[in-house]
């Protein structure tokens, strides 16, 4: 019997990356061939797991200006699809087209894998498609906390029927975003799918809700093939830690606080590690600053004083449980690696998803938020004070933790993407 051919499709951030490298390592195990259509940035990343590399334009530039643009707390969601996605839709199809020429099934990530339903509707592979954080269902009995205004997700969270309204005329206003997706789909034949951020996202035949329940279960409007399998997580590479931040994480004299930005919040760190390092200070605490990315070159005091240490990586499975607070941006792999080391969670949101995790966490018990424009150096330092002193807090996260390490999201939807290629 031929090999089973997966074909995986991500752009976007590694968090949108690591759990389909975590899903194709668990299926290439099963017997699978695993094939991962992405931008050229994560190539490396790709083949380091042991799966097979095809490029999926666009490339993101790795220039200030263009994750400024990115990470914009208000704007960055359209200069995503209306600059970056949308416009590199036809070479995004012709990549994905020819990568799946001999594969059995299809599986995408939502929101930013434009070309995957385009791919699908016009050759007939089985396809499925994965949903990484709830806000991406975009339920309209959950509060919207994509929404730029303060006021509006506050009054669409007391009322349905109002969200509804106010989602129409945010999906007719941000139909102009994809316009290039919908003329190519005119073009290619294909019958209307809706609109490609929202419903159009979504397989007909089956979605995985790759997030915890802890953070959001089912809502009425959710699409009805959905299947609910967990977080799924890219365990590291097993490697020791370096021996001197070994030694750093295993002193007892003051609390650690670790501060760190998601891939793509990393590119945007503004004063976010100088901030950390200023808090942690006043307050006698040991900080130890993850600066990936960009925010390598973030410019720190030369030398750092003996309570900070600075590392521009390391998994944070290890890191995290010497942790008495992780602070972070609020991207869904971070919070879950947070939950499952039992860490209180300081968010300081920067855009896209982040807020409505953070929230989320904020209602679990586990965290606090605190709005970017309002992360000084202040408003941390109390944020810290309040975390350390939250007993509450800290039972809540350990509570968490015990449930988050018992979920297994890569074996339930790998099961699910089995049974998908049984059924077809």
């Amino acid at each position: 019997m031929p090999q089973q051919h997966i074909v995986f499709a991500t752009a976007g951030s590694l968090g949108d990356l690591y759990p389909f490298l975590a899903l194709g390592r668990k299926l290439r195990q099963r017997g699978k061939r695993v094939t991962v259509a992405t931008s050229a940035n994560h190539r490396q990343h790709v083949l380091d797991t042991g799966l097979d590399y095809v490029h999926m334009r666009p490339d993101p530039e790795n220039t200030a200006a263009f994750h400024a643009r990115y990470m914009h707390p208000k704007t960055g969601g359209q200069f995503v699809y209306q600059d970056y996605l949308s416009p590199a839709i036809r070479r995004s199809y012709d990549d994905l087209a020819d990568a799946t020429r001999d594969a059995d099934l299809l599986v995408s990530q939502s929101l930013m894998a434009l070309a995957a339903p385009l791919v699908a509707a016009r050759t007939g592979i089985p396809w499925v498609s994965a949903v990484f954080q709830p806000m991406s269902f975009f339920s309209v009995y959950e509060r919207p906390n994509y929404l730029p205004f303060p006021l509006l997700p506050w009054l669409c969270g007391r009322s349905p029927q109002m969200h509804q309204n106010i989602f129409q005329y945010v999906r007719k206003h941000t139909e102009q975003w994809v316009r290039p997706v919908l003329d190519l789909g005119r073009e290619l034949g294909i019958a209307e799918q809706g609109h490609p951020m929202y419903e159009g996202q979504h397989s007909p035949g089956c979605v995985l809700a790759m997030f915890s329940p802890m953070l959001g279960g089912p809502q009425p409007d959710w699409p009805a093939s959905v299947r609910q399998t967990g977080t799924a997580q890219l365990p590291p590479a097993a490697a020791p830690l370096p021996e001197a931040l070994q030694r750093f994480l295993e002193r007892d004299d003051l609390p650690l606080a670790i501060f760190t930005l998601s891939s793509a919040a990393s590119n945007d760190a503004g004063d976010f590690y100088r901030n950390g390092l200023d808090a942690s200070g006043a307050l006698g605490m040991r900080a130890l600053l993850i600066t990936s990315g960009l925010a390598a070159s973030s410019r720190l005091p030369e030398p750092l004083p003996d309570w900070a240490f600075r590392v521009d990586y390391a998994a944070f499975e290890q890191v995290f449980p010497y942790a008495a607070v992780v602070v972070h941006a609020g991207g869904i792999g971070s919070a879950f690696k947070a939950m499952q080391a039992g860490a209180p969670q300081i968010i300081v949101p920067h855009a896209h998803d982040q807020l409505d995790n953070a929230l989320r966490l904020e209602r679990l018990g586990v965290a606090r938020v605190l709005p970017g424009k309002r992360a000084g150096a202040r408003a941390l330092r109390q944020a810290l004070q309040r975390v350390l002193a939250d007993s509450g807090m800290q039972a809540a996260a350990a509570s968490v933790a015990q449930k988050a390490k018992a979920e297994d999201g890569v074996s339930q939807a790998c099961d699910v993407i089995e049974k998908v290629l049984r059924d077809a």
